[in-house]
């Protein structure tokens, strides 16, 4: 239990952070929208590059962001083939995001920056590239049930700046270039500023909540499908690996470990709003499971064994 209030405690700031984007947005009018764009396009281009390129690359992650898309992808369609017997409407739609989409950037980076060290961070954002890469392919599909065609799908993903901080971190990496000392003393405060503006966007986020809607059925099957049905099937990988492939250290398998364990991801309400798909719901959802997460989280770190 020391171990459990210790994690808890770890967290609580997290939490703090959220409150006040909460805050920010509800009574001092802050856009979240702004706040997104400036994580985004500013700071998350720089944080990315500086891991990658102190990564010491290994053939072996490719299959890490492979792993991930292909998660996502058999609990997206699992649980969309699920909510058509069970609703035959846009809930469908709305239950596969929300089971198949985790919070992986603002609420995981800031999680793995607690846990991890620079190393294990860079191979966290480069794992993330498969969630990215989900979310803007057939995550979107499901936001615009079939509305997006491929080519709108790929234009979205090319505009995705983290891919092009990756691409350049991994270049200046090969080509074994050191970037001069004073782009680490800013890249630290931007590191830390992503912290607490990503975290803060997931209040901004739940600020948009105007009407509370719990659906125990529709919430009690997103909460198995995102923190029962996604783990399960990255712990599976770890064994695999442990057993069959040997390709991953503990840190690798933990890192993943902590990425199934991310509750939905907040862009999730902002696609529901847009497409009017039930937006409340998804709101009130992301909301639930945000606040569970602060009881899972380190209760599944303890029980999982993780650091």
């Amino acid at each position: 239990m020391a171990v459990f209030f210790s994690l808890l405690t770890n967290l609580l700031p997290l939490y703090i952070l959220i409150g006040m984007g909460f805050i920010a947005a509800r009574y001092l009018k802050v856009d979240r929208q702004s706040l997104a764009s400036l994580a985004i396009f500013m700071f998350m281009p720089i944080v990315v590059f500086g891991f990658v390129v102190n990564l010491e690359f290994q053939p072996s992650y490719i299959l890490l962001p492979l792993v991930i898309f292909a998660v996502s992808i058999i609990t997206g369609l699992g649980f969309l083939w699920i909510g058509r017997k069970i609703y035959g409407d846009s809930t469908a739609n709305l239950m596969a995001m929300c089971c198949s989409m985790g919070n992986t950037g603002y609420f995981g980076l800031p999680l793995v920056f607690l846990f991890f060290n620079e190393e294990q961070t860079a191979i966290y954002i480069f794992t993330m590239l498969g969630g990215s890469v989900y979310e803007a392919t057939f995550g979107y599909y499901l936001a615009a049930r079939g509305a997006f065609d491929v080519k709108t799908s790929l234009k979205k993903l090319a505009k995705f700046p983290g891919l092009y901080a990756i691409a350049a971190g991994i270049i200046v990496n090969r080509l074994a270039l050191e970037p001069p000392e004073l782009f680490w003393t800013y890249w630290a405060y931007f590191k830390g500023a992503y912290v607490v503006l990503g975290m803060m966007i997931v209040g901004a986020a739940l600020a948009g909540v105007n009407k509370l809607v719990f659906g125990p059925r529709f919430m009690s099957l997103v909460f198995f499908g995102k923190f029962v049905v996604w783990p399960v099937l990255i712990y599976a990988f770890v064994l695999f690996d442990r057993i069959v492939l040997q390709w991953y250290t503990p840190d690798i398998h933990n890192l993943i470990l902590i990425m199934s364990l991310v509750p939905p991801a907040a862009n999730i309400a902002a696609f529901a709003a847009q497409m009017n798909m039930k937006p409340e719901k998804a709101a009130t959802t992301i909301l639930a499971g945000t606040v569970f997460a602060l009881v899972y989280i380190p209760a599944m770190i303890w029980l999982l064994g993780i650091r």
